[in-house]
């Protein structure tokens, strides 16, 4: 479980609009894997932010103007929010066809002229609904019907009191027509809305320059300074972002998810869209509303259908034979010829007793195998290249590594790096890719020639499934999962569990459980 403080400037406003004035809680199944966890847990925490940042802004703004096209507009995006809250409540035709009979009998029709009640059909468009007083009569009525307090607050809106009566004049039109399609909807009819037509475009009246996607995603990369790799792969989406969005200060649900949409095609799926793209979106986004540089983030609201997939694998981990196939393939090389043929012998092995990121192991240096009170350790760390959590670990070594001859192949190496040469090839500039480090390539070559020896399952990865190996056959030999955790570098499962963080030492005590690998 975690828990994000709500912060004290906008307590009550979040309170009237979530219901919970001091902290939300993050709560998940015990089941869920420490990646699962991972996503979902920041998905929760960057909706908290976005509804943090959406009524900081509300109050920092200050009340907003609106022209009459815009009024129409916005009540649009309500429109859109109002279908959405609504279409799919199990509620009868009848429901909706009772909510529209009071806004026509009780709400709107007791404000009709005497000659409209005399001669009705004189007026068959009910032009007298624009009339001034009736719109000051019926506009409370309007408001709570319409909920359009809840709609402004969650789209971080204020709006001066003129600005307040053209919108909910706007919204009093299209009332009607928003509990007929809700009535329309629940009889099963998904024919077209023709209503969403008549809405105009948003006109943006202010002076300021517009925020452009690619500008707020630098921004936001030299704050946070993420992983090279992180902003390879998302300096695209918001590349693609850039020529669909002129300004990003005020991008609404609907467009945000129409383009969305519009990304899944024959080369990028559904999945990809809705995780990776999806996650850089929200991420961004709503750092920039946290900063005051954007004004929303819609992209915590959109989801995007992906079609389930067919699992056939019991698990990520190896099977008994690939786990064979590949060890046995690694003692096959010899370690006093290539780099590849070295890390092709050891990084496999070290892996299957570690639960190490390959990636980790590749870019080992020989002064990083230490020993401490008689045991061997390997220290992992930001130093050496890339650590997906930027942060060092010590992981002991298991003693039929030792056995196999490791020091010896360290002692070998003359404190350089193990699995690449310390003369690096000039690094091209790719633009299908990030830069890649010696020992970034090197992981890569492992993989491919794991593939290369039969282990061609797509379901599985060829160097990752290492870490699914190492945590399954720990739990099967009864090691405590806080060692487990500690060895393959994953988060404490709570809070109480960081207390007991487990020294080195006592990793490799626990590491004595864990059987050997046999091959043949």
């Amino acid at each position: 479980m975690a828990r994000k403080v709500i912060p004290k400037d906008i307590r009550s406003e979040y309170a009237a609009r979530y219901g919970n004035a001091w902290e939300e809680k993050f709560r998940l199944d015990k089941g869920a894997s420490d990646y699962e966890a991972r996503a979902r847990f920041g998905e929760w925490l960057a909706d908290i932010e976005t509804r943090i940042g959406r009524l900081r802004a509300a109050k920092t703004k200050g009340p907003q103007p609106l022209t009459r096209q815009n009024a129409y507009a916005l009540a649009g995006r309500w429109y859109a929010w109002f279908l959405a809250q609504h279409e799919r409540d199990l509620r009868t035709p009848a429901h909706w066809r009772a909510l529209t009979d009071t806004l026509i009998w009780d709400v709107i029709r007791p404000h009709a002229p005497d000659d409209f009640e005399q001669r009705p059909k004189d007026d068959p468009h009910w032009d007298w609904q624009a009339d001034p007083q009736v719109r000051d009569e019926v506009r409370p009525a309007i408001a709570a019907e319409a909920q359009t307090a809840a709609f402004l607050l969650e789209q971080g809106l204020s709006l001066t009191p003129d600005a307040t009566n053209l919108f909910l004049d706007a919204v009093s039109d299209n009332l009607l027509p928003a509990l007929q399609r809700l009535e329309a909807l629940s009889r099963g009819d998904y024919s077209p809305d023709v209503n969403r037509q008549v809405f105009p475009e948003f006109e943006e009246v202010s002076g300021s320059a517009p925020v452009k996607a690619i500008e707020l995603f630098e921004a936001w990369t030299k704050a946070v300074q993420p992983a090279e790799g992180t902003v390879y792969r998302w300096t695209t989406v918001f590349k693609e972002a850039d020529r669909h969005f002129p300004d990003v200060r005020n991008i609404s649900f609907e467009k945000a998810k129409a383009w969305m949409n519009g990304l899944v095609n024959e080369e990028r799926s559904a999945a990809t869209v809705a995780a990776a793209w999806r996650t850089a979106l929200k991420t961004v986004f709503g750092w920039g509303v946290a900063e005051k540089i954007i004004d929303n983030n819609p992209f915590p609201e959109v989801r995007i259908s992906v079609p389930r997939k067919n699992v056939e694998r019991e698990t990520k981990a190896f099977d008994d034979a690939e786990i064979k196939t590949i060890l046995a393939a690694a003692l096959r090389c010899d370690d006093t010829k290539s780099y590849r043929e070295r890390a092709f012998r050891w990084v496999p092995w070290i892996c299957a007793y570690t639960g190490a990121r390959a990636g980790e192991i590749t870019q080992l240096r020989a002064a990083d195998i230490q020993q401490r009170n008689g045991a061997h350790f390997a220290r992992l760390t930001p130093s050496a290249g890339k650590i997906k959590t930027r942060k060092a670990r010590t992981v002991p070594l298991h003693e039929h590594l030792l056995a196999q001859g490791f020091l010896d192949f360290v002692e070998r190496a003359q404190g350089r790096p193990l699995f690449y040469p310390t003369k690096r090839r000039p690094i091209r500039e790719a633009e299908d890719g990030p830069r890649q480090s010696p020992a970034e390539r090197m992981r890569s070559q492992v993989g491919t020639w794991v593939r290369s020896l039969g282990i061609t399952d797509p379901e599985i990865s060829p160097n990752h499934a290492w870490r699914h190996t190492f945590k399954a056959m720990a739990a099967r030999v009864g090691i405590d999962e806080r060692y487990s955790d500690a060895i393959t570098g994953h988060s404490p499962a709570t809070t109480g569990r960081a207390y007991t963080k487990p020294l080195p030492e006592d990793l490799a005590e626990a590491l004595k459980k864990f059987p050997r690998y046999r091959v043949d």
